[in-house]
């Protein structure tokens, strides 16, 4: 099957996730471009406010929005 270059390096960026192999990367991929304009754009927002937001606490180690925990 033919994919643009758009999609492969989606499939390729999904792909690089532990546990999601290429047929699951592209069956992400296929999910995201059927979905709304913003339904993608609340998935790529909830992926940047995770990078942004949260963090490991110093003290325990645990996942935290605030450090220390």
């Amino acid at each position: 099957m033919y994919h643009t270059k758009t999609l492969n390096k989606l499939i390729e960026e999904l792909s690089k996730m532990p546990g999601i192999g290429p047929k699951s990367a592209q069956r992400i991929a296929f999910y995201i471009l059927g979905s709304s304009k913003e339904e993608a754009k609340a998935l790529s927002q909830a992926i940047l406010d995770l990078k942004e937001k949260i963090t490991h606490c110093s003290i325990c180690n645990n996942i935290t929005e605030e450090n220390p925990c």
